[in-house]
């Protein structure tokens, strides 16, 4: 028989002789039917964990940015928009403007005219530059978002994993529990045990069954986290994990797979500059150097050209102006904007010496991370976890037989559930280095093969 981790389980009161080991038992079999009739269970997989990741809020916003940077390039590559410019002057308020007609006839000079900037030093093509290589890190940095939200989600899956596996192990170890009450209950009318350590195998399973409890809630917990970076369907309290820990790569990756691994690190060199942040703050670098050169150009001043038609009756019906203004700079040569823009890019030079280094760290961190948790995960799955169902096994047959303390079984059990917990957390661990360690070096999908899967190594 198996509690469901969606159980409410209750602590059962410390009653005494059989009648305990009644309450013990249908206390186990409601809560079972309860969690099998009254809530659905939404299975859930790592794959569209990561596709949901992909489309998630953060993601949507890295992508509004992205959009707007495009925008930002299509309004940087324009030329000036030309004026038009309407004027009525000469008008003789001493003698007057004479008779006829306003437009033709009355002697005001009036002249209709365009003017246009022609920008001079490449100004046109430095700020679409600009604004190009600011679109492309923006859209490299959606890609950025991406791995990181993917990570994220990854983390609070296995989390999740983790907790339900942390409930269903507490589950069975309260189970275990009525076993041993009532073997206690058989050695109490035999006069092998006292009263009083039947009364302590009761609190031991009480506090087995609250342990239950506190599992559930951490359980709930970690699936809120995960429904706020995938926005699944479906309530987050049903949802559950039903890969095995053989499935999702928590095992002892195999040499060919540790060489594969260590091949990135050799090139870590490559690996650094294919990184979409890398590229990104390289790309910041090349807008920051064409922005100084914007600023450079700044220095050759723009001519605007105009030219107009007039109409002055009683002097001519067809009069041309021409006209060129050039700006006087002059005791200004644009220093402050120059100063500000080298400051700019010497500072995108040292973020993507930064990134850089931070790149390098974390590949060379996670590479380390695959491989010690590896170890343990291998330590656990081959030593630990065996020598601790070994342990437990013989307490409980030197118990059953009246060799054996109620403490040293007492220990024994803590042992083993410690043991066992623990071991999930090092599942946990390994299978979120295998994934991060892929998401961020981008390689090809591991076939892990291994000696002993961590699901048969946690059955008794």
């Amino acid at each position: 028989m198996v509690l469901s981790t969606y159980a409410g389980a209750q602590p059962v009161p410390v009653v005494s002789s059989h009648t305990e080991s009644h309450v013990a038992q249908s206390s186990i079999v409601s809560t079972h039917q309860i969690s099998s009739a009254g809530e659905l269970v939404i299975p859930i997989a790592l794959s569209e964990v990561l596709a949901l990741s992909r489309i998630n809020h953060d993601v949507g916003m890295a992508q509004s940015m992205a959009k707007a940077a495009q925008g930002d390039v299509i309004a940087a590559d324009r030329s000036p928009f030309p004026v038009l410019t309407s004027k009525a002057s000469s008008m003789d308020l001493q003698n007057g403007l004479g008779p006829g007609s306003l437009f033709y006839d009355k002697r005001i000079d009036k002249s209709v005219g365009i003017d246009w900037t022609w920008e001079r030093g490449n100004k046109r093509t430095l700020r679409t530059q600009t604004a190009k290589a600011l679109a492309q890190s923006s859209n490299l940095d959606v890609e950025e978002t991406v791995i990181v939200q993917q990570i994220l989600a990854l983390n609070a899956f296995f989390d999740l994993f983790a907790a339900q596996s942390r409930a269903d192990e507490i589950i069975q170890i309260a189970e275990s529990y009525v076993k041993t009450f009532q073997t206690a209950q058989i050695r109490l009318k035999t006069g092998d045990i006292s009263a009083q350590e039947a009364a302590r195998i009761s609190i031991e399973y009480q506090r087995a069954l609250t342990d239950v409890n506190s599992a559930e809630l951490e359980r709930q917990k970690a699936a809120l986290v995960l429904a706020q970076l995938t926005n699944m369907q479906g309530s987050p309290l049903s949802w559950r994990v039903q890969q095995s820990w053989t499935e999702l790569g928590a095992m002892s990756p195999s040499q060919t797979q540790k060489d594969a691994t260590a091949n990135v690190v050799a090139a870590l060199d490559d690996a650094v500059d294919q990184r979409s942040d890398v590229i990104s703050a390289k790309t910041k670098v090349d807008a920051s150097r064409a922005y100084f050169e914007l600023v450079q150009s700044q220095n050759k001043a723009d001519i605007t050209w105009g030219a107009s038609f007039d109409h002055y009756p009683g002097t001519s019906n067809r009069l041309l102006e021409l006209r060129l203004q050039v700006p006087i700079q002059w005791s200004y040569g644009f220093e402050g904007e120059l100063a500000r823009a080298q400051a700019q890019l010497e500072q995108s030079i040292g973020q993507l010496e930064k990134t850089r280094l931070q790149a390098k760290t974390e590949i060379l961190s996670l590479y380390q991370d695959v491989l010690i948790s590896a170890q343990r995960n291998a330590s656990y799955v081959e030593t630990i976890i065996p020598q601790a169902v070994a342990v437990l096994k013989q307490a409980e047959f030197a118990y059953s037989k009246g060799a054996l303390s109620l403490t040293d079984l007492l220990d024994a059990r803590r042992t083993y559930r410690a043991t066992r917990i623990d071991a999930i957390g090092v599942h946990s661990e390994l299978a979120k280095a295998v994934g991060i360690w892929k998401l961020r070096t981008q390689v090809p999908t591991m076939s892990l093969d291994v000696k002993h899967s961590s699901a048969a190594a946690l059955k008794d």
